[in-house]
């Protein structure tokens, strides 16, 4: 018989050899985030492009002509995409001085409201984060680019990995059997978020156009890509659009914005989502903030366009492990719950 001071001191070692490979592989991760990054973008995106695939087939196309107009449509849209991100920030980069002389302006006339956020916030501080943001675009956009290949690539192959699925190559581990259904549920979520997000990019497009904030497109986009993370998405992405209503057309702008991105947050995350999740899976509000800031921290930029991908495929694969099913129930509800 086992003494307990024996077993115990086992189960301590065992949990503190786990939490060194742990820390191990998130070292490695983070390590590896400028290849990794990128990689998993190319999944994300490949992803999105699914259902179009789907879409071309069900008109009648052919596999091979579904699947060169759906890589066309990709590298495409990817590398307009990437030419918006990368010129508007270099656009943004030599205006800074021009949206700090603005900010000044804006400041010196400064009167009730306005006094406060000046003691809060100085001015130097909104231009740095306008800083910041132009280097995350470069970093995006560049990251992107290699994204859409990665993606292209994928699709290409796509066709020949279905072949390999339905021919029963690999039913034998349970890894490779669980593959085809984990990927169809985590196509599922993204096709509902990709509804929303149309919704929501569309809704602040015309706001910034009606505010004549300086690159709506750019900040569209960035609205799209970003509210794939409910709740924080749209908040982070609307911070350079509000600072520059702000310079350019003063409080009165940035208002609007504001609330037009806390109406959108309350109308995509509260009435759209729970009416489309009923076919897909809806995400503990805490798990969303703690999976964005965790994957920005790991992956940078890149992460926070991730984070939601990533921890749906998580939830996924614990749904399916009969002894890990109780975690995946407090992490996210099903489509019964959701609907409820």
């Amino acid at each position: 018989m086992v003494p307990p001071w024996v077993s115990g001191a086992t189960n301590l070692y065992a949990m503190l050899l786990t939490a060194a490979l742990v820390g191990l592989v998130l070292w490695l991760v983070n390590w590896l985030a400028p290849v990794l990054a990128p990689l998993g973008l190319g999944l994300f995106i490949a992803a999105i492009a699914a259902p179009v695939f789907a879409w071309f087939e069900r008109r009648g196309r052919s596999a091979i002509l579904a699947l060169t107009l759906t890589i066309v449509l990709v590298v495409a849209i990817g590398a307009a995409i990437v030419w918006l991100f990368i010129a508007s920030a270099h656009a943004l980069s030599d205006s800074l001085s021009t949206y700090q002389a603005d900010l000044q302006a804006r400041y010196a006339d400064a009167t009730g409201a306005t006094t406060a956020l000046r003691d809060l916030i100085p001015p130097d501080v909104l231009v740095s984060v306008l800083a910041s943001v132009t280097s995350i675009l470069i970093q995006v956009g560049s990251s992107l680019a290699f994204a859409v290949v990665i993606a292209a690539l994928l699709l290409l192959d796509g066709k020949r990995l279905q072949r390999l699925v339905a021919s029963g190559l690999g039913s034998e581990n349970p890894v490779f059997r669980e593959t085809p259904g984990l990927a169809r549920a985590a196509v599922t979520y993204i096709a509902v978020r990709v509804r929303i997000n149309l919704f929501t990019a569309a809704s602040i497009l015309v706001v910034l156009l009606l505010t004549g904030v300086d690159y709506p497109l750019l900040w569209a986009v960035g609205t799209f890509f970003l509210s794939f993370v409910p709740y924080i998405g749209l908040t982070v992405a609307l911070i350079a659009p509000a600072i520059l209503a702000f310079a350019e057309s003063g409080p009165v702008a940035a208002v609007v914005i504001v609330i037009a991105g806390i109406v959108l947050n309350v109308v995509a995350e509260n009435i759209l989502e729970p009416t489309l999740t009923g076919r897909a899976l809806a995400l503990a509000t805490w798990l969303v903030f703690a999976m964005f800031f965790f994957w920005v921290w790991l992956l940078g930029p890149v992460g926070a366009l991730l984070s939601m991908p990533i921890t749906v495929l998580i939830v996924l694969v614990l749904e399916r492990s009969d002894r890990a099913r109780w975690v995946a129930a407090l992490l996210a509800k099903r489509p019964t719950e959701a609907g409820s």
